[in-house]
């Protein structure tokens, strides 16, 4: 390696938070670690269940369908907490760990839900779905673009938020 490419800000050296159960010991009991993440993992659980019961209540009150009520709202409840962490993290100047982040978030919201989705739900490829891939698609050349040419910062990270309001917006018109 040459010089300086050992701090390259990409949070490799992260100091971490100290285990809930265990907030004194610098390394925790690995039965600690098992019971604190069993316990997150069943509090994500039931956390998204309520979301999705609550999805199915909110599309008939909103009057549209299943699929676009998802396409709307999930990704705010499930991303946004994503896309703050990126942007502080990019402020901090860590885009490697800020784009791992989203890339690894987006990556299983991409493959898990959607083919769960597919797999168990009556899905048509219609114009709401199509629209959702062409916007998802200019974001992600967007932000390949400004990453290659080394100008991602933070605001232009959040800008990519505009694209969703473009895409609230034609769904507007596509129903």
């Amino acid at each position: 390696m040459s010089g300086g490419d050992e701090d390259r800000g990409d949070g490799a050296e992260i100091d971490l938070e100290p285990l809930k159960l265990q907030p004194r010991r610098p390394v925790p009991a690995g039965w600690a670690i098992a019971v604190q993440t069993l316990a997150t993992l069943t509090v994500i659980f039931f956390a998204s269940q309520l979301f999705v019961h609550q999805l199915d209540a909110i599309g008939p009150m909103l009057g549209l369908p299943a699929a676009v009520t998802a396409l709307l709202l999930s990704p705010v409840a499930t991303e946004l907490p994503e896309i703050m962490n990126a942007v502080i993290w990019v402020r901090q100047g860590k885009t490697s760990l800020a784009l791992a982040n989203i890339s690894g978030a987006m990556m299983i919201q991409a493959t898990v839900p959607s083919g769960l989705g597919l797999l168990f739900t009556p899905w048509k490829f219609d114009h709401a779905l199509i629209w959702s891939g062409a916007m998802t698609m200019v974001a992600i050349v967007y932000l390949l673009a400004t990453l290659r040419s080394h100008r991602l910062t933070p605001v232009r990270l959040a800008l990519t938020g505009v694209l969703y309001l473009v895409f609230a917006a034609g769904l507007v018109v596509i129903l």
